[in-house]
C-alpha cells in the first residue's frame, strides 16, 4: 500500500506525540545538565524524522504517479479515437508499465468489470490517490463525460495540462536549489566561526581568569555558559533556515522541518565533537 497524505500525517502524529511524552521525564531529570541541549535535539530528530522519511517515499510515489499520468491519458485518446471502449480502453492501459499507476489502472478495471460506471471508478481513484493535479484531471474528465465531451481530445488535453505543470514543477525545483544550498552553507558558515572564536578567544580567557597566566582578566561567562549560548543560536539558526528552505523549494513549512533536522543533527554534532 502507498504511504498517501493521511498515512504521513498519522506517523507526524504519532512520532510527535512520542517525543513529546519521552521530554517531560527527561527535562525535568537533566534540566541542569549540559546534556540536556544533546537531548532536545534527540527528541526533534525523533518528532520530526520518522514523518520526513514516509513524506519523502510519499513524494516519490506522488512523482512518479503524476509523471505517468500524461502517458496514461494520451494511449487513453488514442485507444478511444480507434472506437473501443472506456472499459477496453482501461484494460489495455492495465496491461502497460506506468510504474504505481499500473496498480490503480487495474483497480479501476476491476471495479468497471464489477459493474461500476467509470465516472465512479475515476472518482474513487481520485480519492484513493488524493493528490492535488490528478484530482483536478479527474474533475475535467467528469465534467466532460457529463456533459457529453470528446472524451478522446479531454483525454488528450488534460494530458497537455498535466505535463505542463510536471515541467513547471520540476523547472521550479531545480530553480530553487541553490536558494536550500545557501541555508545549508550559512548553517555550517556560522558554526565554523564560532567554534574557531570560541577556541582562540572565548576558551583562552576563561581559562586565563580562572587562575591561569592573566588572573586579572576576568571572563564574562564560564566555558559551559558559552557553549549553550552558541548552540542555542545555531539551533534555532537551524530551525528557521530549514522551515524557510522548505517553503521555497516545496512551497510548505512543514516540509522544511526535515532540513531543520538534519541542521539540528549538524550543529550538535559540530558542538558535541569540536567545543
Amino acid at each position: 500500500m502507498p504511504l498517501t497524505s493521511k498515512k504521513v500525517r498519522l506517523i507526524a502524529v504519532i512520532s510527535a506525540s512520542a517525543a513529546f511524552i519521552a521530554a517531560i521525564p527527561l527535562i525535568i531529570f537533566f534540566f541542569t545538565k549540559p546534556i540536556l541541549d544533546y537531548i532536545i535535539i534527540i527528541l526533534f530528530v525523533v518528532a520530526v524524522g520518522p514523518s520526513s522519511i514516509a513524506a519523502i517515499i510519499h513524494d516519490r510515489w506522488k512523482n512518479k504517479i503524476q509523471t505517468a499520468m500524461p502517458d496514461f491519458l494520451r494511449d487513453m485518446a488514442t485507444s478511444i479515437k480507434t472506437g473501443v471502449t472506456i472499459h477496453a480502453a482501461l484494460e489495455h492501459a492495465s496491461k502497460r508499465n506506468y510504474g504505481p499507476l499500473t496498480q490503480e489502472i487495474k483497480i479501476m478495471v476491476a471495479q468497471m468489470g464489477w459493474g461500476m460506471t467509470f465516472e465512479k471508478a475515476l472518482s474513487d481513484f481520485s480519492r484513493r490517490v488524493s493528490l492535488p493535479l490528478v484530482s483536478q484531471a479527474s474533475t475535467l474528465m467528469l465534467e466532460a463525460g457529463r456533459y457529453g465531451g470528446d472524451l478522446a481530445e479531454v483525454f488528450d488535453y488534460t494530458a497537455k495540462y498535466m505535463e505542463s505543470v510536471n515541467t513547471w514543477s520540476n523547472r521550479r525545483h531545480q530553480q530553487t536549489l541553490p536558494y536550500v544550498a545557501i541555508f545549508y552553507f550559512s548553517v555550517v558558515l556560522f558554526l565554523f566561526i564560532i567554534i574557531v572564536i570560541s577556541k582562540t578567544i572565548f576558551l583562552p580567557i576563561s581559562e586565563n581568569g580562572q587562575g591561569g597566566t592573566l588572573p586579572i582578566i576576568k571572563p564574562i561567562l564560564t566555558p559551559d555558559q558559552t557553549r549553550r549560548i552558541f548552540l542555542h543560536a545555531s539551533l534555532m539558526e537551524a530551525l528557521f533556515g530549514g522551515i524557510v528552505s522548505g517553503k521555497i523549494s516545496e512551497d510548505s513549512y512543514m516540509s522544511g522541518l526535515k532540513h531543520s533536522m538534519i541542521l539540528s543533527m549538524i550543529s550538535g554534532a559540530a558542538f558535541y565533537l569540536f567545543f
